[in-house]
């Protein structure tokens, strides 16, 4: 650190005053920015608020249309397929016809 101010042109009569004008600007900016932050942290929290409060608690019709999906998927899954039991054609044979013995 000390070898890059080598580099950094000095005043001859030592260290300059900062005019308060000049100061008072970069207390602002600071300030300024950190009120930018501080207001960007808080719309995302709350954002982040709004989306897990809409998944853990939906609104009536939406959580309606979630039940009837989750309903229907039951019924699909609980009703046999019918070309599991018989099948299609009247030629076709079933997969374990060669396990039967011939009687």
């Amino acid at each position: 650190m000390h070898v890059l101010l080598a580099f950094l042109p000095r005043p001859e009569g030592g260290t300059q005053k900062i005019p308060r004008d000049w100061a008072e600007a970069s207390d602002w900016f600071v300030l300024f920015t950190l009120g930018t932050l501080l207001f960007l942290l808080g719309a995302f929290a709350m954002w982040a608020w709004l989306i897990w409060r809409r998944t853990t608690k939906p609104e009536p019709h939406v959580q309606l249309l979630m039940e009837l999906e989750n309903a229907t998927e039951r019924e699909k899954d609980a009703t046999p397929r019918t070309d599991d039991t018989e099948p299609n054609s009247p030629w076709a044979k079933s997969g374990d016809w060669w396990k039967k013995a011939d009687d």
